[in-house]
């Protein structure tokens, strides 16, 4: 077995050009140099997923970590999830504030506690309590922004009736409430902007499986809001008889139908993990309409597979024995043999 890993930086659309695209595009490359340097030192699949995220949240070109999107009241909070295929040991954390890198939190929550998820002041609490670098108290201003924009248009749209979610809130003010459900493809719901979730799958030359995630969520999410993302079975899994998967999309859908327990599931009875991803991506599509999710994973055999729904998702494979990595951009790109 050759040691392998395989990100992706978001399925959406492509709305960067020029050098926001090209350092999207080095993001990338970074993120699976990353990985790959803990699997060569013999550090494991996990720790290389990891540090594949970790490189991305770091980075700002990602809805992930410094780049993540902001939620109603202009604030960062984040989703992460790592599992380990060998024993099926999970972590996860949700709807964290103040965090750099809630990949490594949810690695804590795996290694340091007897729980699988911890959210909100819970793991904040882990997190200071480790020591965990945190995120500047400011979003970046292209994320600031975004908001802006985004504010402006939910504002200018109808508002949708609302007397239950008022009643449920129990406070009145408009600022609380979602923006009115917008049309397919409009920015606030389908996975657009930047880039949506960040994720990563390896394996080691034992055959040793992992995967992890990370995500801003979606903009103008209401604080508290929680996504696919730290559910193990819907953003991720990985479990060494079968595969690992990592899922990128809209959250509410993804919960919805366990994509990444899909994938694994399709492996398991015997799919390449090319044709378990696509396959679940078609059903996403049939249930929900396109432009709602994409996942890459790799099975048992250390075959990679990615597939999405939407126009746009950056992805790098790197195993040993390639020089260098390769990256695909558009959907519509062509995929390498290895994906085949």
């Amino acid at each position: 077995m050759r040691a392998a890993i395989l990100v992706h930086g978001g399925a959406g659309q492509n709305c960067r050009a020029g050098e926001r695209l090209e350092r999207y595009r080095r993001g990338l490359v970074a993120a699976v140099h990353a990985g790959m340097a803990e699997l060569v030192a013999g550090s494991g699949p996990l720790a290389a997923v990891e540090a594949a995220v970790r490189s991305m949240e770091a980075d700002g070109a990602f809805n992930a970590g410094r780049g993540s999107s902001l939620d109603l009241q202009g604030q960062i909070s984040c989703d992460a999830a790592v599992m380990r295929g060998a024993d099926l040991a999970a972590g996860a954390c949700g709807a964290v504030r103040g965090v750099l890198h809630p990949v490594t939190l949810a690695r804590a929550v795996l290694e340091r506690t007897d729980h699988v998820l911890l959210v909100a002041e819970g793991a904040e609490r882990l997190a200071r309590a480790l020591g965990l670098e945190p995120l500047a108290a400011e979003p970046p201003a292209e994320q600031r922004a975004r908001w802006e924009q985004l504010r402006a248009a939910r504002q200018a749209r109808p508002a949708r009736p609302s007397a239950r979610l008022r009643a449920l809130l129990a406070t009145g003010a408009e600022d609380d409430l979602p923006p009115p459900a917008p049309a397919a493809g409009e920015p606030g719901r389908a996975p657009t902007g930047a880039a949506d979730t960040v994720g990563a799958v390896a394996i080691d030359a034992g055959g040793r499986l992992a995967a992890a995630v990370s995500t801003g969520g979606l903009w103008l999410k209401l604080p508290g809001r929680v996504g696919d993302s730290a559910i193990i079975g819907a953003g991720l899994l990985a479990d060494d008889e079968a595969g690992a998967a990592s899922a990128t999309g809209i959250g509410e859908a993804i919960l919805k139908i366990s994509l990444a327990r899909a994938v694994i599931e399709a492996m398991r009875a015997g799919a390449s993990a090319q044709a378990a991803c696509a396959a679940a991506v078609a059903g996403a599509a049939r249930r929900f309409g396109a432009g709602t999710a994409g996942v890459i994973a790799i099975d048992r055999a250390g075959r990679p597979g990615a597939a999405t729904n939407t126009p746009f998702m950056g992805r790098a494979w790197l195993a040993a024995g390639m020089d260098t990595p390769w990256v695909g951009l558009e959907a519509s790109q062509p995929q390498p043999p290895a994906f085949r």
